[in-house]
């Protein structure tokens, strides 16, 4: 294991720009240097799981590092940032010294000595200690010291500064996964504060660093000045106008990718329902997940891509001590709802998380719920089935069973009306009691967690555009040779007044291709405290036509 100038960043990024599902984002090597040869030095920046973090670590070693030079100048000419080549080294050529061409990123490429870390590599098995943990670096870091500068004496070095600091050399430090050993079970809130001391201690004011560049989860999110990691300036998913293109997929960078590489399944509008939106980027641009875009795309479908629990397992154990503040915002967001939230931000150096506040932000940190301008939501397909399993596992005191759920979706397609008013009268007052019904968002809510089922059939969309208004729910069968679904809710009315406004209204249009469609009118009486339900299976091109010749 190199670390330090041993082309590793090179190999790992070499590998993952021939993949077919690629997309260039080597221009932030161009915004990186410029704004690490301003003022700061200390870059930091955070993203959900599998968001291209790593991709950006290799690349960015790749290019600087002094021992793959040749080969990663070839690999880089024909990149995006290729085009800057030239220019950048005509201005370098006319005023090396000038305070410009310190911002220009080739005249540097392959001239630097890069130290590439990436925490999660010196989590192995044999590591159960943080102890160990540092150990281990320490020993590695040494050892490469050591075979590097071979004819200097580190005699007198009592640690690591004092052996980068001997080499007479600066360094480039590219830090991957840089959270990755909080989350290690042996990690006592005195190691992490240990740990930050040491990363302190390693970089801050060094005359021997030229930047760091340092990528991981969890932010650092700095309190107060006196902060052991307060150099960074920190680019997060609550706030980042500088680096936000260069993670996650654009819309247009996905259509570009199936336009050039040919790839005819999934559509675009698959992709675009299963892994849109998980972070906003600073414009307001929605970003999708990169690798379930390239895996849906290597497959020929989309699936979740998610593998394994992880903090999503920690997250619903905080929520259970937590019921009361966050089970009603859980359920209304998986409804569909977006709520309006002012959320401060979860920090690394914070022990634990309890607060409403402090659990939404690190559903946001950890990329299961989207957040952009005070709008907090559950973004896409694949993050509603990892709610679904949070909302159907007790976690929030609901004691809804996946059962009941697929039993009233059976009578509902069944057109059992009564059954259907009952099992919603029960969920309502015996599952899910602390709604009071002063709303129809609180039905919708109710409704929601009724048919958590119906998510493996059908995708579930709230307030969706149809003909001349927005039905309130539509359910879009993933699977052609279902029959499409939408329900309509009233409060205080009547069910008849609830189908009659979907004919009226053209919401079948928006499922005019299916030979039928099976219309849903669910009511909640404040008088008599009771549900009723109508169901009309009907097909779309007779509706329609009725409508055109009322009109």
């Amino acid at each position: 294991m190199n670390f330090l100038n041993g082309g590793t960043g090179y190999k790992l990024f070499l590998g993952t720009a021939l993949l077919e599902t690629y997309v260039d984002k080597t221009m932030m090597i161009d915004t990186l240097y410029r704004y690490v040869n301003s003022m700061s030095r200390y870059i930091c920046v955070t993203r959900p799981r599998r968001f291209g973090k790593s991709v950006a670590a290799n690349m960015i070693a790749a290019f600087f590092d002094k021992s793959t030079k040749e080969e990663s100048r070839a690999l880089f000419e024909n990149c995006k940032i290729g085009l800057l080549k030239t220019t950048q080294e005509k201005i370098w050529s006319a005023d090396p010294m000038g305070t410009e061409t310190r911002k220009l990123c080739w005249p540097v490429q392959g001239k630097l000595n890069v130290i590439h870390l990436n925490m999660i590599h010196l989590l192995t098995e044999s590591v159960q200690s943080y102890d160990a943990f540092i150990s281990k670096m320490k020993f590695l870091l040494t050892e490469d010291l050591q075979k590097q500068y071979p004819d200097t004496s580190f005699s007198a070095a009592k640690d690591i500064p004092d052996l980068l600091s001997q080499t007479g050399e600066s360094f480039v430090f590219v830090i991957d996964e840089w959270d990755a050993v909080f989350e290690m079970p042996f990690m006592s809130a005195e190691d992490k504060k240990q740990y930050l001391l040491f990363l302190k201690a390693l970089l801050k004011d060094k005359s021997y660093i030229d930047f760091v560049y340092m990528t991981g989860i969890l932010p650092i999110a700095k309190y107060t000045s006196g902060s052991p990691l307060n150099m960074f300036r920190e680019f997060s998913a609550f706030k980042d106008n500088c680096f936000y293109s260069y993670f996650g997929l654009s819309r247009n960078e996905i259509e570009e990718l199936i336009k050039n590489r040919g790839f005819t399944q999934p559509s675009i509008q698959e992709l675009t329902d299963w892994y849109d939106g998980y972070i906003r980027a600073y414009d307001g641009v929605h970003m999708f997940n990169p690798e379930s875009v390239a895996c849906a795309l290597a497959d020929g479908r989309c699936e979740s891509n998610w593998t394994g629990t992880g903090p999503m397992n920690e997250i619903q154990n905080t929520i259970r001590h937590n019921v009361q503040d966050l089970r009603e915002n859980v359920i209304r967001m998986a409804g569909g709802e977006t709520l309006t939230i002012e959320l401060s931000g979860f920090s690394v150096e914070k022990d634990s998380i309890s607060t409403k506040d402090e659990i939404l932000s690190a559903m946001v940190v950890y990329g299961f719920l989207s957040y952009f301008n005070g709008q907090l939501r559950i973004p896409n397909h694949e993050l509603m089935l990892k709610f679904k399993t949070a909302l159907s596992s007790n976690e929030l005191g609901l004691k809804q069973t996946l059962e009941e759920s697929r039993h009233l979706l059976t009578a509902t397609l069944a057109q059992r009306d009564k059954e259907v008013a009952a099992l919603l009268e029960d969920l309502h007052t015996e599952k899910i009691s602390f709604f009071k019904y002063n709303e129809e968002n609180s039905l919708a809510c109710v409704v929601t967690m009724g048919y958590l089922a119906a998510l493996d059939d059908y995708l579930i969309t709230r307030e969706d555009k149809a003909g001349k208004g927005f039905a309130d729910f539509t359910f879009e069968p993933r699977n052609r040779n279902f029959v499409p679904i939408i329900l309509e809710l009233k409060y205080n009315h009547s069910v008849k007044n609830a189908l009659k406004c979907m004919k009226e209204k053209g919401y079948i249009h928006r499922f005019r291709e299916y030979p039928k469609v099976l219309l849903v009118g669910i009511n909640y009486s404040e008088r008599t405290k009771k549900h009723t339900c109508k169901t009309e299976l009907v097909v779309p091109a007779e509706v329609l036509s009725q409508n055109q010749k009322d009109a």
